[in-house]
């Protein structure tokens, strides 16, 4: 890896963007960094992950014009999105911490809602809601995570880390957190859906919670990105995770916590392999059957009675409605498609909020 430098100033906030073949988008959310209000207090630190394409020129091209001396570029090869963010966390200097995905955007008010809770440094993590935009940068919905009952300060308690499960909107991008708060966490290499092994780890730690009610973030659904392409490693990953939180109720520690968080987990495993291509599908059920079993066996030694998990008449309904959808989409060509140019966000709300869908990633 070769860093090249910000100004050496000290900020307030660190915005790690991993970014990888994605020239037509990482321009915009550079700027969408730059064009804040109180810019001059975030140190921006983009991990260009062995682009291929134009990425690394549009980075360094922003980096030369106003601003961009607040700017670190590292390079390395590439290793994917994991391995970027842990590279630009371990780079990050400042007391706070947040995630851009590179082919999303902040809103234009986020440093003048966000600063101000910074400066107080009270809340160890500051959540806010995030819009979802189309690859033309229509708005298209929302992710809500944060609600009447959710918003403002509040000590983290069982309660609270409930409510994070119950919501399960794990994407890294849709808070800011106390750097504190990483050391020694990192989003697992070499997978996929990593926000769902990470941020539930963050969270355990956080001892108190800001929720804003704000659209601060804008989320970008865009033709190739992992949540509009299903696989069977996007299955094999989320039946990791969900194994994982199984363990780790196991031990004792929250258990209710990690059991909410494997049946979310769990759910979304179902989801995916409702979406795989039908030469890989066997393998999904069989993935979907083993992860099952964990919990079967789990709750035939669990002291109180656990509920039975009911998964394969829901799998084989979406699979077929998916199929309906995806054949209407390409009939009326309403399937996503990679931009010409570089989009801008227009700010024009077309769909209600979603609440509830599965974890989210890039």
């Amino acid at each position: 890896m070769k860093p090249v430098d910000s100004g050496s100033d000290e900020k307030i906030l660190s915005v790690v963007i991993p970014a990888f073949n994605v020239e037509h988008y990482i321009g915009v959310a550079l700027k969408s960094i730059l064009a804040q209000p109180r810019f001059e207090e975030i140190e921006v630190i983009v991990v260009d992950d062995g682009s291929t394409d134009g990425t690394l020129e549009q980075i360094l091209k922003v980096k030369e014009g106003p601003g961009g001396h607040n700017i670190t570029v590292i390079h390395q090869e590439n290793q994917g999105v994991s391995a970027a963010r842990n590279a630009g966390i371990a780079r990050a200097k400042s007391r706070y911490i947040g995630f851009l995905d590179s082919d999303d955007e902040l809103a234009a008010s986020f440093t003048n809602i966000v600063m101000p809770l910074l400066d107080a440094d009270t809340a160890d993590i500051i959540e806010f809601n995030v819009g979802m935009v189309d690859s033309t940068g229509r708005r298209v919905g929302a992710l809500v995570i944060v609600d009447d009952a959710t918003a403002g300060q509040r000590t983290n308690s069982i309660e609270a880390l409930l409510e994070f499960a119950r919501i399960c909107q794990v994407h890294s991008g849709a808070r800011v957190y106390r750097r504190a708060l990483w050391d020694g966490i990192e989003f697992p290499v070499d997978h996929v859906y990593e926000d769902c092994s990470a941020i539930p780890q963050v969270y355990k730690r956080a001892r108190t919670l800001h929720g804003l009610r704000d659209e601060l973030y804008y989320y970008r659904r865009r033709a190739g990105s992992i949540t509009q392409v299903t696989t069977l490693r996007s299955v094999e990953c989320v039946a990791r995770f969900a194994g994982e939180a199984l363990e780790k109720s196991k031990a004792g520690d929250d258990e209710a916590y990690w059991l909410a968080l494997f049946h979310k987990f769990f759910a979304n495993e179902c989801f995916l392999t409702s979406r795989v291509d039908a030469s890989v599908l066997p393998q999904a059920l069989k993935l979907v059957e083993a992860t099952a079993a964990k919990y079967r066996s789990f709750a035939a030694q669990h002291k109180a009675p656990l509920p039975p998990l009911r998964y394969r008449t829901q799998i084989s309904m979406k699979r077929r409605v998916f199929g309906m959808k995806r054949l209407i989409k390409r009939t009326f060509g309403l399937e996503l498609r990679p931009p010409k140019a570089a989009p801008r966000r227009v700010d024009r709300r077309v769909a209600q909020p979603a609440v509830g869908e599965p974890a989210t990633d890039k």
